[in-house]
Parts: structure tokens; C-alpha cells; sequence
């Protein structure tokens, strides 16, 4: 059984400094065999809702051209808290 998204975020996130966004959904895309723009708008809201709850925070943003469209990427890490709740949640190895 594999983890549920959002705990997939914070481990894999968390086992690096810090990661663009698009790095952590390419990650995830690829872990759940997903693909398109549902699933990555998807996991967008999710690493915002992870924001939200103080588990994650974005470092740093940049505007890039995607698909001829403006596309704001975000870098993050995970906060002090959000290692906490890791380990609280039995997410660390």
C-alpha cells in the first residue's frame, strides 16, 4: 500500500533541502502513475493546503514561460513543525 499524497509530499520533500515545485510534482506524477493537467493542478492545491497548515514553506518564487503561458513556480522546504508532525505521524523511516 503506498502512502497517501500529501504524506508523499512531506517525506519526499523532506529528504531534501529544499525542492521547486515542479520537481515535487514530477516526483509524485511519477510515484502514483499519474499524468495531466488535473493531477498536477492537484497536487499544486495540495502543497498549498500543506502551506496553509504551516508544514511546508515557500522559500522562494519565480516567474518562468510554460506552454507560451506565465507559470509562477514556488520553492520549498518543510518547516520545523512539519518535521514534528513526520515524525508524529510515523512517516519517518
Amino acid at each position: 500500500m503506498k502512502l497517501h499524497q500529501k504524506g508523499f509530499l512531506l517525506v519526499h520533500l523532506n529528504l531534501s533541502e529544499s525542492l521547486w515545485d515542479h520537481e515535487i510534482i514530477a516526483a509524485t506524477l511519477n510515484e502514483y502513475e499519474l499524468q495531466g493537467a488535473y493531477w498536477e493542478n492537484h497536487i499544486r492545491v495540495s502543497l498549498d493546503e500543506l502551506a496553509a497548515g504551516g508544514l511546508i514553506t515557500r522559500l522562494e518564487e519565480k516567474l518562468v514561460k510554460q506552454h507560451g503561458q506565465a507559470i509562477l513556480q514556488f520553492r520549498y522546504q518543510v518547516s520545523p513543525f512539519g518535521k514534528t508532525r513526520i515524525v508524529d505521524a510515523g512517516l519517518e523511516d
